[in-house]
Parts: structure tokens; sequence; C-alpha cells
């Protein structure tokens, strides 16, 4: 955990956030190649995967741990013996210890009430003291829950002689505003002051979670949780490169992360989980630094920084000019003299008039097609096992058949 306030401690959750998106998997090579590629970019900490829910998890924590990477490996836990005894099996340095704490939630799903809630928790903080592992407090649910109940779980831990290293208020299904979470971490931040970092975890279900993320390390927190492009479960988390990069250029916060190796982060993560992100995705998307236009195209060439507030070199990329059906002539000029042509005037309105009715007379047959294709593969690749196949894997002989 970072001493220094004015430097924002970054945890990325793809390992296990991002790998709990509906039909996402990654093998043990797969989560060992993304840990290294995070610990290389400058990731402070790994909330590394959920040891309790499958072996391969154990075994990737532990092989993280043996490639000697520089992050603090985390490991997710509910307060439970067995699966803190599985953090630890995994050679986790730290936990992240998450527990239900909004009323709905606490009665629902664990059938308790709060007293009985806080004693779980409680119960499971100290095995993980216990066993040598650092403590995080995870609130899940706690943009719905009461924030006095928050204060008072931290300070019944705190008052058992406890160290909790990051406390962290979990947007669970992504409810917060940028307000409500500045009111939330503020009241966390004056209740415990700074002997306990702050930690938001913010989902993007109304397409918040970059901005309530950065809300609330404007608010004072001094950590935060991403995944790389969002990756999590329904509409995804907080990006790595978007608030990697809000804090460096809206907020002028010092972090770890090296900008440049968002690309490459965000195309290795893609090419893992077989979810593609979007063209305009801010940062890594295709689209971020290419212009068109006749007048964004004419305005850049004179100035970069005339439609790029942050600097496409900045993250390691390069400003792209599509000629197409918006474009004007000084762009037809730039592409011409680049292939040691000259035009007269007339020569580039009559190329640029060929340009534009190209587009005005073109089919799109090929792009439908693909697009087709492109969506089967995704309702094929990201449904999972369907409950045919279920039954099938049961064998005649209510068995699991073998392969």
């Amino acid at each position: 955990m970072t001493a220094d306030r004015d430097r924002v401690e970054i945890i990325d959750c793809t390992l296990r956030d991002g790998e709990q998106a509906p039909g996402v998997g990654f093998s043990i090579a797969e989560k060992v190649e993304i840990g290294m590629a995070l610990d290389a970019a400058g990731v402070d900490m790994l909330d590394a995967g959920f040891p309790a829910s499958d072996a391969t998890e154990i075994e990737a924590l532990q092989e993280l741990r043996h490639r000697g990477v520089n992050a603090t490996i985390g490991a997710t836990a509910r307060p439970f013996a067995g699966d803190i005894a599985a953090a630890e099996r995994a050679h986790a340095d730290e936990v992240f210890l998450f527990m239900p704490t909004s009323d709905a939630r606490i009665e629902k799903t664990l059938g308790m009430d709060r007293s009985a809630a806080v004693d779980l928790l409680r119960s499971g903080a100290e095995e993980v003291a216990g066993r040598g592992m650092g403590l995080n407090i995870v609130f899940e649910d706690a943009t719905r829950a009461d924030p006095t109940f928050l204060i008072k779980v931290g300070e019944r831990i705190a008052d058992d002689g406890l160290t909790v290293r990051r406390m962290i208020p979990a947007d669970s299904v992504g409810c917060a505003t940028p307000e409500s979470m500045t009111s939330l971490v503020r009241l966390l931040r004056d209740a415990f002051g700074s002997t306990i970092a702050i930690c938001p975890h913010c989902h993007n279900d109304f397409g918040l979670a970059t901005a309530n993320t950065l809300a609330a390390v404007a608010a004072g927190a001094t950590s935060l949780t991403c995944t790389v492009n969002g990756l999590g479960e329904r509409a995804g988390n907080a990006d790595l490169a978007e608030v990697a990069v809000g804090l460096s250029y809206l907020h002028g916060r010092r972090h770890g992360v090296k900008l440049t190796e968002l690309q490459n982060l965000a195309e290795l993560v893609e090419r893992h989980s077989g979810v593609h992100t979007s063209f305009i995705k801010p940062v890594t998307g295709l689209n971020v630094f290419r212009h068109e236009s006749g007048v964004h195209v004419d305005a850049m060439l004179k100035s970069e920084d005339s439609y790029e507030y942050l600097p496409s070199g900045g993250v390691g990329r390069s400003t792209e000019f599509v000629l197409g059906k918006h474009s004007g002539r000084a762009l037809v000029r730039v592409l011409l003299n680049q292939a040691g042509r000259d035009a007269d005037d007339n020569t580039v309105t009559r190329l640029l008039a060929t340009v534009k009715s190209r587009y005005a007379h073109a089919t799109k047959t090929a792009h439908r097609q693909l697009f087709e294709l492109h969506r089967r593969f995704y309702a094929e690749h990201l449904s999972g096992v369907s409950s045919a196949e279920l039954v099938q894997l049961l064998g005649t002989s209510g068995q699991p058949a073998m392969d």
C-alpha cells in the first residue's frame, strides 16, 4: 500500500473480476501471461483470483509467485475458513475479504441480520490475520448499504486490533453517481482518517464506473480497482486505461502504470478473453486517434492538440488520417505528397469527388455478412455450457461422461 499521499495505488482485477464476465475463462497459462504483462506495465497489486472456486486458480497464483512478479498478489475470499486457507495455499500476499453489507443482501443472500453478518466478517478477518496475510475488507453492495453500518463494521474490526490495509466500498450493481461516491468516500475518510486506505470498486451498469472511480480519488481515495478493457460482470468495471489516463491528464495525479503499455494490455486481454472492444472505446479503441472530417483534419495538420487533448504519443499510439466521405482537399494533398505525387487544384477536387461518390454508391453486403458472423460467434463463444451439453456430459449412466 502506498505511503505517498499524492500517488494513487492501482489494483487490477482482470484475473478475477474480469474473468467472471459471462462466457470468459482463462487458462492457467493465459492468466500468468496477463498477470506478468500487468506487472510489467506497473500495476501495484493484482486481484489474481478466487482460489476457493477452483484448483486452477491456486495453480495460477502459485505460478505468478514463482515468476517473481513485483506486484503484490491478492486473492479474493469469503469470510470462510476454507476460502482463506485456499488463499494461503495459493501463496497470496493479501486477501480481499468480501461480504454483502446492504440489508437486502445480508437478509436475502446470507439469511442473517446485521449482527450475525458482522460476527462472520470478524471471524474471517481474524483468520486472514492469523495466517499472516494482509487484510482488505470489501464492502460488497456498499452503495446500497447504510453508510453508518459500514463505519460500525470497520470500527468493530479495528477495535479487535486487526490491521486493515484497505477498505473497499464496492458499487456492486453500478448504481452510484460521482456525487454519491464522493459523499461515501468522504464519510469513510472522515471516519478512518489515513489509518485505512479507501479504495473504490466500481461497476459500469450505467456507464459511470470510470467517472465514479476518479470522483472517489478526488474525494480522498488513495487506492482504486479496475480491469483491462473494463472486462467484468455484466457491463464490466472501471477500465484500467481510462482510469490511468484520467489520473494523469485530468487530475494530475501520479501512479505507477506505464501509459505506453495500455494498448498492448488491451489487445492481450481481447485475445485471451474473446471479448472484443468497441472501435470508439476511449484510449485503446481503433478510432480514438483517427480523423476523417475536413474541418478536423485541417486543424490537426496545423496543430495536433486541436482535436486531441489526450496526445496519441502519450499512450504509445499515432495520429492517423482517414480519407472518406467527410474528408476535404487538404488530406488529399497530404496523401498525394506522401506518395511522392503532386496535383493541381482541379485534380484534387476531382479525386475528392470520386472518393465521396464511392461511399455514396457503396454496397455493404460484405460488411453485413461479417457483422452477422461476428454476432453469431459471440453468441456461441460467450454462452457457456448449455443444458443440453450438460446432460450429454452427465452420460447415460448418470455419471459424468469421460472425453
